[in-house]
């Protein structure tokens, strides 16, 4: 794991959830991925890092709050100098919820997101950044399903961490949203209380 991607000051600070995220990506993939909520760029950096995604075309860094802007930048900067990466890299400062395949070059392959898992109104974080980076106040995970089957081609995956106790509630989403769950993941490092998903785009 890299442990010097910068975070900016007030912002959500990433957790074992985007080293293990990245960690689930394929070792492979010859076409286009998208890091949703990219924040500072963790995920999809951390995943190239650890050798996965090789063939790797494109990959796009999509975030809407421009407090990550320096620090994705700088993150994405310093993995060119120590990597002889191939993909090239976007980064597109939106709402997810505004996106559509015209953002990129077409439909993507792969979409990896750590997304905001805690309902409105639940215990939150210390920070407004922190805060918004973990709660669904930019949209529940029926919207975020939503979004991802009309950016991902057919046959496309969808990529994600979830809390355990929620799992049914993600499941019966996807479902309903045209992704049907591939694979799914326990962690055993983390008291029972994350999952990792594999779902694919009908």
């Amino acid at each position: 794991m890299n442990a010097d991607y910068l975070q900016p000051e007030g912002g959500y600070r990433f957790t074992q959830d985007s080293i293990l995220l990245a960690g689930f990506a394929p070792p492979s993939l010859f076409g286009q991925a998208a890091d949703l909520g990219a924040g500072s760029g963790v995920v999809g950096l951390e995943a190239l890092t650890l050798g996965r995604l090789k063939g790797l075309e494109r990959l796009y860094f999509v975030e809407a709050s421009e407090l990550y802007k320096n620090s994705l930048e700088e993150n994405i900067k310093r993995h060119k100098i120590l990597h002889q990466e191939a993909a090239e890299f976007h980064q597109i400062w939106n709402d997810w919820r505004n996106l559509s395949r015209e953002h990129f070059n077409g439909p993507l392959d792969l979409i990896m997101v750590n997304p905001p898992y805690f309902p409105i109104g639940s215990s939150g974080l210390s920070t407004e950044g922190r805060h918004k980076a973990r709660h669904e106040e930019l949209g529940d995970v029926r919207e975020l399903f939503a979004a991802a089957y009309g950016l991902l081609r057919s046959g496309g995956h969808l990529l994600l961490s979830w809390p355990r106790r929620r799992l049914s509630t993600m499941i019966d989403a996807a479902r309903a949203n045209g992704l049907t769950p591939l694979r799914l993941h326990f962690p055993p490092r983390l008291s029972c209380s994350l999952v990792l998903a594999e779902l694919e785009r009908d």
